[in-house]
């Protein structure tokens, strides 16, 4: 599914950008050029939505006890 119409830029696409260290929606813009600015800026609600969503999953990861 698109994010960003404007640059064509692919959900898988942004979660790339994220994975590899993308925190805000300037990051991921500079990363994969969804929410560039260029366009209507429409999906930059959902950039950070998917960078929180992120971030929250692995903080989440983080905070669980492993046991063997």
């Amino acid at each position: 599914m698109y994010v960003c119409v404007c640059e064509a830029t692919t959900e898988d696409t942004v979660h790339q950008c994220i994975t590899a260290g993308a925190r805000t929606a300037k990051h991921v813009a500079m990363g994969c050029g969804a929410g560039r600015g260029r366009g209507c800026g429409m999906c930059r609600d959902r950039i950070k939505s998917m960078i929180e969503q992120h971030y929250a999953l692995v903080e989440e990861c983080e905070a669980e006890p492993i046991s063997a």
